[in-house]
């Protein structure tokens, strides 16, 4: 394949993943302003969470939205830049729903997510949420987990944890960020790690083991508990996984 082509190629792929994030995104939107109005809604962090609290701002504004719970300050940026009210646990027991993405999200619904640093924070929103909506493109679905999988590390216990994962045969490296000397650290002062445990057979053991691991304070595996997983398919249509 020429140069010219490869890059056609590049182009045409992207545009596929931006009809599928669009399809998505805007299902999304439809699903939280369909619930009526004063909505406690809790926000994921990355990149397709503020796109979709920009897209809900565009449909609905701030009006059917009482608050926004963020779960960083990235996510709480992008929500007030966009007109919301920014609420907290604090102020609020819970949240109506929760919306937020994933890094890779398997067939029966259980997912790999935190690999911003934000992990310990989703998991307790999507406990403390009514529903739970997930939102992402089709290159992040598998058949099975794979990908890395974030940990959120105390600082103390970052330097043993290779040790304490080796017997299991998992390895486990400090998550760096472009332009930062040194590992990524948390909204809540901890260290993020990326621990790699091959194809995930059982989701609930690896959470359970890795959060089992003295020091470990939060594992990104997200068993499905009942969550709505929406995928934006390269086509523009949608696939919804329960």
């Amino acid at each position: 394949m020429g140069w010219l082509s490869g890059l056609l190629l590049e182009v045409w792929e992207g545009l596929e993943a931006d009809r599928g994030l669009e399809s998505v995104i805007r299902l999304a939107v439809e699903r939280v302003t369909g619930l009526g109005r004063r909505i406690v809604l809790g926000l994921g962090s990355g990149r397709t969470s503020a796109a979709f609290i920009k897209s809900l701002a565009t449909a609905a504004g701030a009006r059917i939205i009482e608050a926004v719970v963020p779960t960083s300050m990235q996510a709480e940026a992008a929500a007030s830049e966009n007109g919301f009210r920014i609420g907290s646990l604090y102020n609020y027991g819970g949240v109506d729903i929760y919306v937020d993405s994933f890094d890779q999200c398997s067939l029966s619904g259980d997912l790999v997510k935190g690999i911003g640093g934000a992990l310990a924070r989703e998991k307790l929103l999507m406990r403390l949420a009514g529903s739970v909506l997930l939102i992402g493109t089709e290159e992040k679905l598998a058949e099975k987990l794979s990908s890395p999988i974030p940990l959120e590390v105390l600082p103390y216990a970052a330097p043993a944890l290779p040790r304490l994962l080796r017997d299991r045969g998992w390895s486990v490296r400090p998550k760096t960020g472009e332009g930062k000397a040194g590992p990524v650290i948390t909204d809540n002062g901890n260290v993020l790690m990326l621990v790699e445990v091959g194809v995930v057979e059982d989701p609930p053991f690896i959470e359970r083991e890795l959060k089992m691991t003295p020091g470990v304070i939060e594992a990104g595996v997200f068993p499905n508990r009942g969550y709505k997983v929406i995928v934006g398919m390269r086509d523009g249509t949608i696939r919804e996984i329960t």
